[in-house]
C-alpha cells in the first residue's frame, strides 16, 4: 500500500477525486431538472443551448474523471516509470537438466517470487503501457509491470475490463533473457524505450 501511494501523483489522484465528484453533482442536478420537466413542475424555463453545454461539460468531465481513474487502477499492477527506473531483479540458475528457477525481487516487495521451469534461461516478459498524451500533464506517461516469468503469467490485483483502452496510447510486451549465471540482475526500463539488462554481481 505504501508503494502504490508513493506512487501515486497528486494532480492525477486530484483530477480523478474532483472530476467524478462534479459528474456526480451535474449527474444530480440534470436528472432533477429532467424530473421536473416529466413531471411537469412548475420552473423557470432555461434555453436550451445551456443544456447542451452542460450535456458537453458533463461528457467531458466523465471522460476526464474515467481516464484518471483507470490510471489510479492501473498504478495497483504497473509501476510508474522514469528515466532509468529499475522495474526488477532476476535471479536466474539451472536447477536441474533442461530446468531453471526464477527468483524474482520487485523494488517494494517483502520477499521475492519463485518460479520453476524448463528451459536454458529465464525469459522474462515487460509490459510497458503508454498513456494518451493528456494524462502525462497529471504526472504519469508511462507504466510497466513484469508480465510474466517464463511460461508462468503473475496474477494481478485488478482485471483489466475494458477500460485499458480508454487509457492507453499504446501497449506492448517485450522479451528480456536473463541468463543462468546465479547472478543478480536489474531489468530497467525508461519512458523513452524497451526494457534493458544491468549487472548487479554481488
Amino acid at each position: 500500500m505504501t508503494g502504490l501511494v508513493i506512487q501515486m501523483p497528486l494532480k492525477l489522484v486530484s483530477t480523478a477525486v474532483i472530476g467524478l465528484f462534479a459528474v456526480a453533482v451535474l449527474t444530480a442536478l440534470l436528472g432533477w431538472h429532467g424530473l421536473r420537466r416529466l413531471l411537469d413542475v412548475p420552473r423557470v424555463p432555461r434555453p436550451r443551448a445551456l443544456y447542451l453545454a452542460l450535456g458537453a461539460v458533463w461528457v467531458g468531465l466523465v471522460t476526464i474523471g474515467s481516464m484518471a481513474a483507470g490510471t489510479l487502477l492501473l498504478l495497483r499492477d504497473h509501476q510508474r516509470v522514469d528515466p532509468g527506473t529499475r522495474l526488477a531483479d532476476v535471479r536466474c540458475e539451472q536447477n536441474g537438466p533442461d530446468h531453471v528457477q526464477a527468483e524474482l525481487k520487485m523494488p517494494l516487495a517483502a520477499s521475492p517470487e519463485l518460479y520453476d521451469f524448463a528451459g536454458a534461461a529465464c525469459q522474462v516478459w515487460v509490459r510497458q503501457v503508454q498513456l494518451r498524451p493528456g494524462l502525462g500533464l497529471l504526472g504519469v506517461r508511462v507504466l510497466s509491470r513484469i508480465e510474466s516469468v517464463g511460461p508462468v503469467r503473475r496474477p494481478v490485483v485488478n482485471p483489466e475490463r475494458g477500460w485499458l483502452d480508454l487509457v492507453a496510447r499504446r501497449v506492448e510486451t517485450i522479451s528480456v533473457a536473463v541468463p543462468a549465471d546465479a547472478q543478480v540482475h536489474s531489468v530497467l526500463v525508461s519512458s523513452g524505450g524497451g526494457p534493458t539488462l544491468s549487472d548487479n554481481r554481488i
